[in-house]
């Protein structure tokens, strides 16, 4: 005959404290526990309670909980509950003579909590409220099978880049960070295979501690974001954008203050401050701005102060390059995004008296929600190699069994 002999570890917690416990013998590699009574040390009055939380125990098998624990001389009463992962799986209330046969200040008795056996467990909190003076709690003394060793497989693309086997049950494997591929950057672990999508998908940090509670699958999942080229206008129509300098990513932002100044920001496309309607003129060489978000002109005087007032705004536009400038008694002045009032001072927007050429100003668009493309695929490339021109403004760019279609600065992704 064969007998099957099953080892149970078995941790102890004694109470040190009011708000602490020493833990001995077999603690779980990744159990974290948190022990908090609001009178002193053990000592469970009417109306007090003591509450004992254990969590991250990765899964583990809890065969029985017993905590020891003392009364008065003649009285000491409470009612015990264990809860484990949110549900509550057993309750035990009366008195110390009713659980014991009789009160006793002297020894520590073994009292136990749980009616059967629970697997699968990540937390457990055990609370006692009392109910007369007083109870004593020495220790809790739980016996344990530890979780089964799991292994977590991680993959890129359709292919296996790494296999990671738990050293102990409930230990768990570090994720690890891999390096961007095909163009893509990588940017955590999926849980779900996804294609090319819109939709981020849920992540799971890399270079931090994962606890399966299965052998699972994990995917690298990516990013693209377009090129930074693609967010700059080229062909000019009326429409919203942003006016930006691109050699220190500032943008346009607000409304002129009475005193005719404005004040640039760091360069965001999802600013609603940062963006500006444009109407030009049939030739495109001249352009009206409204800030959007007030629907305030924006314009000039002839002291060259920007004021709230609608002035016409002269464009000077070569491929990507979009520059506004004024003309005032026969010169040129460039809207220009940092302008400092002398050494160390202040940067705001100004008109800046220049030639219209050669300088690092453009309209950008504003942000897509759809921008940001997604994938668990990256060895399928990004499929952004020659757009195909729709009409002057509209694009479509191939992207695996997508197309990413750009009109009027708005993304939509469309399956073929």
């Amino acid at each position: 005959m064969t007998w099957l002999t099953i080892l149970l570890s078995v941790l102890t917690l004694t109470v040190e404290s009011k708000n602490s416990v020493a833990a001995t013998g077999d603690i779980p590699p990744s159990a974290e526990v948190s022990y908090d009574c609001n009178y002193q040390k053990g000592t469970v009055r009417q109306g007090d309670e003591a509450v004992l939380t254990l969590s991250n125990l990765g899964g583990l098998t809890i065969n029985k909980v017993e905590v020891y624990i003392r009364s008065n001389q003649k009285a000491g009463a409470g009612m015990w509950t264990v809860t484990i992962d949110g549900q509550k799986v057993a309750t035990k209330s009366g008195s110390f003579d009713q659980w014991f046969g009789a009160y006793d200040n002297t020894y520590y008795h073994a009292l136990s909590l749980l009616p059967k056996i629970y697997s699968g467990v990540q937390e457990m909190v055990i609370r006692l409220q009392g109910t007369a003076n007083s109870l004593y709690i020495d220790r809790y003394v739980i016996s344990y099978t530890p979780a089964p060793v799991h292994s977590v497989t991680l993959m890129r693309g359709d292919e296996v880049f790494q296999t990671l086997t738990e050293t102990t049950g409930g230990a768990g494997v570090f994720l690890p960070s891999t390096e961007d591929y095909n163009g893509w950057r990588f940017i955590g672990w999926s849980e779900t295979e996804c294609g090319q999508t819109t939709t981020r998908p849920e992540l799971i940090a890399p270079n931090t501690q994962c606890y399966p509670l299965t052998d699972v699958t994990l995917w690298a999942a990516y990013e693209y974001i377009l090129p930074e080229d693609s967010i700059y206008v080229s062909d000019l129509t009326e429409g919203e954008y942003l006016y930006t300098n691109t050699r220190v990513q500032m943008a346009l932002a607000g409304i002129p203050d009475e005193n005719g100044w404005m004040i640039p920001q760091m360069m965001n496309r999802k600013d609603m401050n940062q963006q500006y309607s444009f109407a030009f003129n049939a030739a495109k060489d001249t352009a009206y701005l409204t800030h959007i978000a007030t629907g305030t002109p924006i314009g000039y005087n002839d002291q060259r102060k920007l004021v709230t007032a609608a002035s016409p705004w002269r464009v000077y536009h070569e491929g990507n390059e979009t520059i506004l400038y004024a003309t005032i008694a026969n010169k040129n002045y460039v809207l220009w995004l940092n302008v400092q009032d002398g050494e160390g001072g202040n940067m705001h927007v100004g008109l800046v008296a220049a030639n219209p050429q050669n300088s690092p100003m453009k309209l950008a668009y504003p942000a897509s929600e759809n921008e940001q493309i997604f994938t668990c695929h990256p060895e399928f490339g990004m499929g952004f190699d020659n757009p195909l021109e729709m009409n002057k403004n509209e694009y479509i760019f191939p992207f695996g069994s997508y197309d990413l279609i750009i009109r009027n600065g708005e993304k939509e992704l469309r399956l073929r």
